[in-house]
């Protein structure tokens, strides 16, 4: 008793730090969302571990930290390829390398890298998308002064500089730790693509030659940290910030049949509408105060507000979902928002639908799950208390729920969850972090048009649960085992129309990075020659 009192302790005083930069700390409430879309990677809980072959593995072996992988075909010879970024050694001397590797004609890709490419210097985060002549798709990245396009199909293939005008990007420079993806090509505005370019204050949508199509204000949003001059700690350095591009959502506010642009942060909802010539005004058409922020979250840093905009009533238009969560882990009530578009805006003021979760921090989702083109809403709560505090320290696990509600006849969606499922996660107390990957949502495993539910065992294996029917998601159809922490990026990479996954592991160096293709032996997939 005495032995496991010491050890406990010892991880009440390891995660307590943790917890009060949560509280305290505005730069760590960001952090939030991810933790509770990690909720996902264990629908019930650690279960002993089978090995069923879901996928076949083929399994690489890199230098350096992997910090991005992406399967697409790069060089224009129909057969998808793969895609690394990796990290060796730290700054100043880091050595930022894109290592492509050809796919062969049987699916697999070869041990060593095809061909590497250096990182441009200060490309912040990327996109990837056929966007020039060249064979096959590109890569496009963030960078201070504009975007960079490239061609990785081979060594010394070209690449194409886009500079925008006015404040730099919010692409300053480099990740140190890491190298993400943003969603910067849209395919909404016409026959040709237009690449939108988040600046600080301003977005700046071009052409796949540079031209300036649009440039619109969206506002700035910022937090700073300095320590006083007589304070009695130090930082390492003189200033800290925490700079908050919006949200970007495109679609039909209006209903005039043409797409427009939603932007959105904690404080405001900002609407530009696309005029008949296919322009954008630079001010916005609407600015709506959202007001949901309160005086002792802001002063504090706390709490959120997520806007999502999507067409909920399929009408047309986009309709909005607001999360709000107040407070922080002590005291935090989470509150979902549904508002419908009526006449081209929505009013603030009379919400349709309202759901309260007390003593709760949230996430809500709006996701097809059923294969009937309707949106259902999904809701994520993780409830706190003395007794799930002490829980979380004793198992290392943190328990939540998932709640669906269907849309009803009236456009409401239903006052109770038609299915609630029981999540569990464990937490790794070193880095706060969930064991195991973040689970993507509307995944489609078995190709029956139902989405499925795919999660990391705790970094030990990674399982699948199955939709469709009148329980989807009730229990584990299937599980296999292999190394499952890190990160993973689905697509259908062998044309079989089933999905495929590369998983990589941004925190471990000399790692291996492992491609999973789908054996079609799930129940209801497709039949599939192997």
């Amino acid at each position: 008793m005495r032995r496991s009192w010491f050890k406990n302790t010892a991880a009440i005083r390891s995660v307590a730090p943790s917890l009060r930069s949560v509280r305290t700390n505005p730069h760590c409430v960001r952090f939030l969302p991810l933790l509770l879309l990690a909720i996902l990677s264990d629908i019930h809980g650690r279960v002993a571990l089978a090995d069923d072959q879901i996928f076949d593995l083929q399994e690489l072996s890199v230098k350096g930290r992997v910090v991005a992988a992406r399967l697409a075909d790069f060089n224009g010879d129909q057969h998808v390829d793969l895609m690394m970024v990796t990290l060796e050694g730290i700054p100043p001397d880091e050595l930022r390398t894109i290592r492509v590797y050809l796919g062969q004609e049987d699916g697999q890709f070869p041990t060593a890298a095809s061909h590497s490419i250096a990182v441009p210097r200060w490309s912040s985060v990327y996109d990837v998308a056929d966007l020039k002549e060249t064979p096959g798709d590109e890569l496009l990245l963030l960078r201070p002064d504009g975007v960079t396009i490239m061609s990785i199909a081979k060594s010394g293939a070209p690449q194409w500089d886009l500079p925008v005008s006015g404040p730099s990007t919010v692409g300053a420079a480099s990740d140190e730790r890491g190298f993400d993806a943003l969603h910067m090509v849209y395919h909404d505005f016409g026959e040709q693509p237009w690449i939108l370019v988040p600046q600080i204050g301003l977005i700046s949508a071009l052409s796949v030659d540079g031209t300036v199509l649009a440039q619109i204000e969206v506002g700035r949003r910022a937090n700073y940290f300095l320590v006083p001059p007589a304070a009695p700690f130090s930082m390492e350095s003189d200033l800290q910030l925490y700079f908050d591009a919006p949200k970007v959502a495109v679609g039909d506010v209006d209903g005039d049949g043409r797409n427009d642009i939603v932007t959105s942060n904690r404080h405001e909802i900002r609407v530009y509408l696309r005029a008949v010539n296919g322009t954008f005004p630079r001010q916005p058409s609407q600015r709506l105060a959202l007001h949901f922020i309160s005086r002792q979250d802001n002063a504090r840093g706390s709490g959120s507000v997520a806007t999502t905009a999507r067409d909920i009533d399929d009408d047309g238009r986009l309709d909005l979902l607001i999360t709000h969560v107040e407070g922080s882990f002590s005291d935090a009530v989470t509150t979902t928002y549904v508002f419908r578009n009526r006449e081209g805006s929505w009013n603030l003021d009379e919400p349709d639908d309202v759901f309260v979760s007390d003593h709760a921090l949230g996430s809500d989702l709006l996701l097809d799950i059923d294969n009937d083109e309707r949106l259902e809403l999904v809701r994520i709560r993780q409830k706190f208390s003395v007794l799930e505090f002490i829980e979380l320290l004793l198992t290392k696990e943190v328990d939540s729920q998932l709640m669906v509600h269907y849309l009803q006849p009236d456009n409401h969606f239903g006052t109770r969850p038609a299915i609630k499922r029981k999540i569990s996660t464990g937490i790794s107390f070193e880095s706060f972090r969930p064991e195991g990957f973040l689970p993507p949502t509307g995944l489609d495993l078995n190709a029956d048009g139902y989405m499925d539910f795919v999660s990391s065992i705790n970094g030990k294996g990674i399982a699948v649960y199955l939709g469709g029917g009148k329980k989807p998601w009730a229990k584990r159809t299937s599980l296999q085992k292999f190394p499952s922490s890190g990160a993973i990026r689905f697509t259908d990479y062998d044309d079989d129309g089933m999905l495929d996954f590369v998983l990589f592991d941004p925190r471990q160096f000399d790692s291996v990075v492992r491609v999973g293709r789908n054996r079609g032996e799930l129940p209801g997939s497709p039949t599939v020659q192997h």
